[in-house]
């Protein structure tokens, strides 16, 4: 089946299923193996990105994967897993270059947020986000279960910056909110 009806094969039984699901599987369900081995995964890949380990970075990836990159980064998708670990590969080296560390990891990511959405046996999605002072990172997986294995097949990207606090104003000033003059 083609990519693009691939993918839409996948999000509209997605978007469906994930109204009807419910919030948490049973304890020791089939969900939750597979819930656990989805994370497991998620792990593994921030893991590699830190480290900036190529082969096991990519190898989180299915062969037809696409990504969406956040800016700067170029705006348009790249489909294949060639094409997703040669820009990657630009990513990483300037990662490494803008790192105080010389061995890994080279920065560090934490997710917050995480959540696993199981829509059937073999198709998820993951949410999360990363943060420092400036931004916030959000990030969305799809996966799907592949030759029972756990595979990205789409990364969408994006950043969100986090405003400046504004400056508190001095108590003399009224705000055009604030109540007219006393009388």
């Amino acid at each position: 089946m083609p990519t693009a009806r691939r993918t839409l094969a996948i999000a509209l039984p997605l978007l469906v299923w994930l109204s009807i699901q419910p919030a948490f599987a049973a304890p020791g369900s089939a969900l939750t193996e597979e819930n656990t081995a989805v994370t497991r995964l998620v792990q593994r890949f921030l893991q590699a990105f830190e480290q900036l380990d190529m082969p096991n970075f990519i190898a989180c990836f299915a062969d037809d994967a696409t990504v969406f990159f956040p800016p700067p980064e170029p705006v348009g998708r790249f489909s294949g897993k060639e094409a997703i670990k040669t820009h990657f590969g630009q990513v990483f080296a300037a990662v490494r270059k803008a790192s105080t560390r010389s061995s890994p990891p080279f920065h560090r990511l934490v997710p917050e947020d995480l959540k696993v959405q199981l829509l059937d046996d073999r198709t998820a999605v993951v949410t999360f986000q990363l943060s420092n002072a400036n931004r916030s990172a959000r990030r969305t997986l799809v996966l799907e279960k592949l030759r029972n294995a756990w595979l990205i097949v789409h990364l969408h990207a994006s950043n969100v910056s986090i405003p400046l606090p504004s400056p508190t104003p001095k108590a003399s000033a009224r705000s055009p909110m604030s109540p007219g003059p006393e009388r």
